[in-house]
Parts: C-alpha cells; structure tokens; sequence
C-alpha cells in the first residue's frame, strides 16, 4: 500500500526489505497523539525523491488486510510517520 509520509525526508533513510512502525495521527489530532498502525511493516519500494512536496514520493508498505483498512479509512488529512526498527 503506499503510505505518503508527513516528512519525506525520512524516504532518504528507508531501503526495501527495512522493517518500519506505521504511525498515523487522524486530521485534526496533536502531533502527542500518534497511533501505532502497522508494527514491523516490511518496505517493499521507496519511490519518488525525499524532498518532493507534490505528492510524488511514496512508501510502499507490506500491510495485513485489516491494517491497510485502517489506513484507507482514514479522514483526509491524517499523517503518517514511521519509526525505522531494523
């Protein structure tokens, strides 16, 4: 699934085949009130340039099913964030 990071920099640190926790904070919610999404989700591409700001650059993400739900369901606006853990 492809997650569009709050912060693309963080793309220049990520590498297919990393493990990453998926953070998400809802539209609207504090920047203290992140949620763990997705724990050790495997990096299967890192597309696009780290500095982009059009929206071009993505992270693909190995999600289960319910966790890539989560993330579809979410309201326009949430931002994601990830922790690399390997």
């Amino acid at each position: 699934m492809p997650i569009r990071l709050a912060e693309p920099a963080a793309l220049a640190v990520l590498r297919p085949g990393a493990r990453v926790d998926l953070l998400v904070v809802p539209a609207g919610g504090a920047a203290g009130t992140a949620t763990l999404l997705a724990p050790r989700a495997l990096v299967l591409d890192v597309v696009g340039a780290a500095g982009a700001v059009d929206g071009s650059s993505a992270l693909y993400l190995a999600l289960r099913p319910e966790q890539a739900q989560r993330a579809v369901g979410l309201p326009e606006g949430s931002r994601f964030a990830v922790v690399v853990r390997e």
